[in-house]
């Protein structure tokens, strides 16, 4: 979809002349490295059925994803880990994605989180290594990507394509934000007490004079005092 954004946004610009040269010395090996690691991580999967193994793809997989924010592979998470793969409740996973809101990089927070729950089943251990590597897999695409594009950046951006291409992109990725949340409440359910709390997060957060770790403690009391016979 993020492609198709970027399509459409190119075929529908006014801008002539879209392709104009500008010169470029991209540093590939990092994406070498990036391709090698999602290549061999998959191979490893198709010859050894490991779950730490098949929770570094899938991590990895939501890392070079992430555009716009880390909303926007939250639908494909929860796909995977709770209704394929049944590693965790429905529950389980909406709690956990609530709780890290209040820390500074909730994404990776909750990578960690969701990847240590996956491999829960198979000790202590693993599950410390489980939760390792989520954290490490979903980070990881992205450094690699920065340090491969970020040299080029200042010469891209002069390239009008690829301009016109970002306005389709980032507008798919604010729209797979949107329908995150959309799902997100759809699991927790359309009930007017969560309505209600959705509402007064949604204004505390515009109001942005609230710190996000106090919101996220106020909405686990409204929690309780709701659940609360």
């Amino acid at each position: 979809m993020l492609i198709i954004g970027g399509i459409v946004s190119i075929l529908t610009s006014e801008e002539k002349d879209l392709w104009n040269k500008v010169k470029l010395s991209p540093p590939w090996k990092y994406l070498i490295a990036f391709t090698v690691i999602a290549v061999i991580s998959i191979v490893l999967t198709l010859v050894w059925d490991n779950t730490i193994i098949h929770l570094l793809v899938s991590f990895y997989r939501y890392g070079y994803l992430v555009i716009g924010g880390g909303q926007v592979v939250i639908p494909m998470m929860y796909s995977e880990l709770v209704e394929i793969n049944q590693y965790m409740t429905s529950q389980e996973f909406l709690t956990g994605f609530g709780f890290v809101q209040g820390l500074p990089g909730p994404m990776f927070s909750f990578s960690a989180y969701a990847a240590g729950m996956a491999a829960r089943r198979n000790g202590t251990f693993l599950q410390i290594l489980g939760a390792l590597i989520g954290g490490v897999a979903i980070f990881l695409p992205g450094i690699l990507l920065i340090y491969f594009v970020y040299p080029l950046w200042e010469n891209l951006k002069k390239i009008k394509g690829i301009k016109a291409s970002l306005r389709g992109i980032t507008s798919v990725a604010g729209g797979l934000i949107s329908i995150s949340a959309l799902i997100l409440m759809q699991k927790s359910g359309f009930t007017w007490d969560n309505f209600i709390v959705l509402l007064l997060t949604a204004a505390l957060l515009l109001a942005k004079k609230i710190p996000a770790p106090i919101i996220v403690g106020l909405v686990i009391a409204a929690g309780f005092l709701i659940s609360f016979p």
